[in-house]
C-alpha cells in the first residue's frame, strides 16, 4: 500500500523528543507554542497524524489535567465535516496527548496574508465549513475559546477546524490566571474581554474570521492587544468590501451583546442561503458537502499562491497583536509666565503607506523637525563603520524557522515575515508565537524555538540552560524600541515638562498636588489634587516605567523596580494601557503612562519630560530613535534605563531576541540570520516604523547585524 508522503515541513526531532507515543511512530516536528509541541507521526495505518503533546508545566497542574481530560473526551465525540476528528489520545500519560489527522494545506491566516482575500464564493464555503464545524461543537457542549485564522487548515477537501475545547482546559489554570486571558486578541468577544464566555464567544470569532477572509483585513484593524480591546469594545468593525451575501450574518455575529447573536447553526443556513442547490438538504453536513462540491475544488488556492507551510495546530502562528510602543509626535516648548498657553501636544507622525502582500513601505511626507536647542548635546564622535553583512539573494533560501516570546515584538514579525517571504525568500516560513516574555523565554531555554524574544535579556543560568539543551553558543541582540508617554486630561498643565525625580516625588507620594511643584506659580498650575495611575505591578510597561525613575537613586531608591516596586500609597493601579487611559479620562488632576502607539492610536495628550540639564524633550521619532544610539552592545542587556542628553527621550523599551549560533537543522540556520539581517536594516527599519515602533539607529543596526546576528551559522 502506498503510503501518503511526509509533511513538507517536518523539521528533525531534537535530543529530548520521543521516538514513540504509542501507537504512533514519531518522525519529526511540525511545531512548538505556547501549550506544547506537535508531532508529526505515522499511525498503525500508514497515514501521517499531528500528535500534540502538552508541556510539563501544564501537565504538572491538576487542575488543567483534569480539564483536559474531560474536553478531550466530549472533543472525541465530535463528528462533523470540517472538524480535525481525534484520532487517539491518552490523557493520563506523564505528557498527556492527542492526536488528529495530518491536514495538508495553508492555515487561513497564512494563506489571506499571501493571497490576499479569498474568492467571494470560497469564502462563503470557509464561513459555513467553520459554522458547522462550531455548531457541531456547541451540540457536543464544548466552546473552542481560541478560534483565528492559524487554526483554520484550507484543505484540498474543504477548511478543517482545530484545537477546539483545548483552550478552555487552559483558561483556569494557576498558569493563565497569572497571565491572562487564554485567546488571541483580533478575534476576542467583548464578554470575553470582560472575563465570561460561552457558545456566544465562538459565534463572535466566527464573525471576525469571516470578514477577515472575505475582505483581507481584520474588522477591527491591527495593533497591539489594549487598542484591539478598546475597539472591539467600544468600536464598530470595518466591513467595507464584505459580498453583500455575508453582510447580514455577519453583521449580526458582530453584535456586542452576546444575547443578539444568531447560533452557529443560524449562521450556517443563512450562509447558505445565498446557495439554493446546496442548501436544499435538511442537515449541516449535506449543506456543507454541497458548498464544497460546487466552490472548493481541490482547495482555496485558486487566483492566489498558497504559502508552503504546514500546519501547527496546537499553537500556529497567529499574532495578532503589536507592539507596546512606537514613534509619536511632539509639541512645542513650555510657556513662561502669562504666555498664551501652547496647543497640547499630540501625536505627529507622516503619513506611511504600507500595501497588503508586498508590505512596500513609503514614507510619504516629512516626520517632523528636530529639535534645534541651543547650548544642546554636543555631536556624538562618529562611531567606527561597521563591517556589512549582505543579505542572501532572493530565492536562494529554504527553511522553517520557530519563534516565541513578547507580544511587543508580534506586530513587527508578522510584518517583516510578510515581506521577506513574498518580495525575498518565497520557500522559508518564519512562525512566531506571540505567548508573552516569561514564556518565549521559557521556551527558548528549553531548546523548542529557534528563537525568544522578551522585554529582558536571559540571565546567566537561562543562557547555561539554553546552551546544554541543543548544545550550543546562544546570541543576543536588540531589536526594536518603544517609547512611554506621560499622559493627562487636565486643564491649566499644557506648559507643564517633568522631571524624572518630580516624578518620583509623585509616584512615591511625596508630592500629591500640582501647586506643590517647584515653579507652579510661574507656570500658573492649578491647585490640583495629581492622581498618579500606573500599570499593575507585574506589567512589563510598569518595569520599564520604575526602572526610569529609579536609574539615578535618589529617594524612589535603586532598588525599587520590577513586580515587587514599591508605589505610593495614592497611586492608582489599571489594566493595561487602556485601563490607565480611563482612569485618567475619568479622574481631575490623573496623570498616567501608556506606551506611545496607544498614546497615538487615541490622540491622547503627551506631556514632555525634562533632562537632567532642564531641556524640554518630547515624544517624537527623531527623540525616540535618538535614545536608541546609547544602547550598549558590548554586554547583554540592552535596556535604557538611563537614557541621557538633550535630544534623546528619557523612557524607553527595548526588545531583546535570543537565538542559538549553532545547532540548527540543515538551511534553517541560514534562514535566521538572513531574516534578522534583513529585519535590521533599512527595509526592515521602515517596515517598523510603519507598524508602530521605533526602529534601531542605522549605525546600531549595523553593528548588531555585523557583530551579532551574523554569529548565527548552521549545523
Amino acid at each position: 500500500m502506498a503510503h501518503p508522503p511526509p509533511p513538507p515541513n517536518l523539521t528533525p526531532l531534537q535530543s529530548s523528543d520521543p521516538r514513540v507515543i504509542p501507537p504512533f511512530a514519531v518522525h519529526g516536528r511540525l511545531g512548538a507554542g505556547g501549550m506544547g509541541v506537535v508531532y508529526g507521526a505515522v499511525g498503525p495505518d500508514g497515514r501521517w497524524a499531528a500528535v500534540k503533546v502538552v508541556r510539563p508545566e501544564y501537565a504538572g497542574e491538576p487542575e488543567f489535567r483534569s480539564r483536559f481530560a474531560s474536553e478531550v473526551a466530549l472533543m472525541h465525540r465530535v463528528r462533523a465535516r470540517c472538524i480535525a476528528p481525534v484520532l487517539a489520545h491518552d490523557t493520563r500519560a506523564e505528557l498527556p496527548w492527542y492526536a488528529t489527522p495530518y491536514l495538508p494545506g495553508p492555515t487561513l491566516g497564512a494563506r489571506v496574508r499571501q493571497g490576499g482575500a479569498l474568492a467571494p464564493h470560497q469564502a462563503r464555503v470557509v464561513a459555513a465549513g467553520m459554522a458547522e464545524a462550531i455548531a457541531a461543537i456547541h451540540a457536543a457542549g464544548v466552546v473552542h475559546r481560541d478560534l483565528k485564522p492559524a487554526n483554520v487548515i484550507l484543505a484540498p477537501d474543504g477548511p478543517k477546524v482545530l484545537d477546539f475545547g483545548i483552550a478552555r482546559a487552559a483558561d483556569a489554570t494557576a498558569l493563565t490566571r497569572t497571565g491572562g486571558l487564554v485567546g488571541s486578541p483580533a478575534w476576542m468577544s467583548p464578554e470575553r474581554y470582560r472575563g465570561t464566555s460561552g457558545p456566544e464567544a465562538d459565534v463572535f470569532a466566527w464573525g471576525a474570521m469571516v470578514a477577515y477572509t472575505a475582505t483581507g483585513r481584520p474588522p477591527f484593524g491591527d495593533g497591539g492587544a489594549e487598542t484591539l480591546m478598546y475597539r472591539i469594545l467600544r468600536e464598530d468593525p470595518d466591513l467595507e468590501g464584505l459580498p453583500p451575501e455575508l453582510e447580514e450574518p455577519v453583521t449580526r455575529a458582530l453584535d456586542k451583546d452576546p444575547a443578539s447573536r444568531p447560533s452557529a447553526g443560524e449562521l450556517l443556513h443563512r450562509v447558505a442561503a445565498a446557495d439554493p442547490e446546496a442548501a436544499a438538504g435538511a442537515d449541516d453536513t449535506t449543506i456543507v458537502d454541497g458548498l464544497i462540491r460546487a466552490h472548493w475544488a481541490g482547495g482555496a488556492v485558486r487566483g492566489a499562491p498558497a504559502p508552503r507551510t504546514a500546519p501547527t495546530a496546537f499553537a500556529p502562528p497567529a499574532p495578532a497583536v503589536g507592539p507596546g510602543g512606537g514613534p509619536a509626535g511632539g509639541g512645542p516648548g513650555r510657556a513662561g509666565a502669562g504666555a498664551a498657553p501652547p496647543p497640547r501636544r499630540r501625536f505627529r507622525r507622516a503619513p506611511v503607506v504600507i500595501a497588503a502582500g508586498a508590505l512596500a513601505v513609503a514614507a510619504v511626507g516629512g516626520i517632523g523637525l528636530v529639535n534645534a536647542l541651543e547650548g544642546g548635546d554636543p555631536e556624538p564622535p562618529a562611531p567606527d563603520p561597521a563591517p556589512s553583512v549582505e543579505t542572501a539573494e532572493p530565492g536562494t533560501l529554504a527553511g522553517t524557522v520557530n519563534g516565541a516570546g513578547s507580544t511587543f515584538l508580534s506586530s513587527a514579525v508578522e510584518a517583516w515575515s510578510a515581506s521577506y517571504t513574498a518580495e525575498r525568500q518565497p520557500d522559508t516560513r518564519i512562525s512566531y508565537e506571540a505567548t508573552g516574555s516569561g514564556a518565549g523565554a521559557d521556551a527558548f531555554v528549553r531548546g523548542e524555538v529557534d528563537f525568544g524574544a522578551s522585554e529582558n535579556a536571559l540571565t546567566e543560568s537561562q543562557v547555561a540552560e539554553a546552551a546544554e539543551a541543543r548544545g550550543c553558543s546562544v546570541v543576543q541582540f536588540p531589536v526594536l524600541a518603544g517609547g512611554i508617554a506621560l499622559v493627562y486630561d487636565a486643564e491649566g498643565l499644557d506648559g507643564l515638562a517633568l522631571h524624572r525625580t518630580e516624578l518620583a516625588d509623585i509616584y512615591s507620594g511625596a508630592v500629591t498636588a500640582y501647586s506643590d511643584l517647584d515653579g507652579a506659580a510661574d507656570l500658573g498650575l492649578p491647585d490640583l489634587e495629581i492622581v498618579p495611575v500606573r500599570h499593575e505591578s507585574e506589567a512589563s510597561t510598569a518595569h520599564v516605567f520604575s526602572r526610569y525613575l529609579a536609574a539615578d537613586g535618589g529617594s524612589w531608591g535603586a532598588d525599587n523596580v520590577g513586580d515587587d516596586t514599591r508605589w505610593g500609597p495614592g497611586v492608582v493601579a489599571a489594566s493595561g494601557d487602556e485601563g490607565v487611559h480611563a482612569e485618567v479620562a475619568a479622574t481631575p488632576g490623573a496623570i498616567g503612562f501608556v506606551n506611545a502607539s496607544y498614546a497615538e492610536e487615541h490622540g491622547l495628550d503627551v506631556m514632555p519630560l525634562r533632562s537632567d540639564r532642564g531641556v524640554e524633550v518630547d515624544l517624537t521619532p527623531e527623540t525616540t530613535r535618538a535614545a536608541t544610539e546609547q544602547i550598549d552592545l558590548d554586554g547583554t542587556d540592552f535596556s535604557l534605563d538611563a537614557v541621557q542628553g538633550d535630544s534623546a527621550y528619557p523612557i524607553m523599551r527595548v526588545n531583546h531576541v535570543f537565538a542559538y549560533e549553532c545547532g540548527h537543522p540543515e538551511g534553517t540556520g541560514s534562514v535566521l540570520r538572513d531574516f534578522w539581517a534583513y529585519a535590521l536594516g533599512d527595509e526592515g527599519a521602515r517596515i517598523a516604523e510603519g507598524a508602530g515602533y521605533t526602529p534601531l539607529a542605522d549605525s546600531v543596526g549595523a553593528r548588531v547585524v555585523a557583530d551579532h546576528v551574523s554569529r548565527i551559522t548552521e549545523g
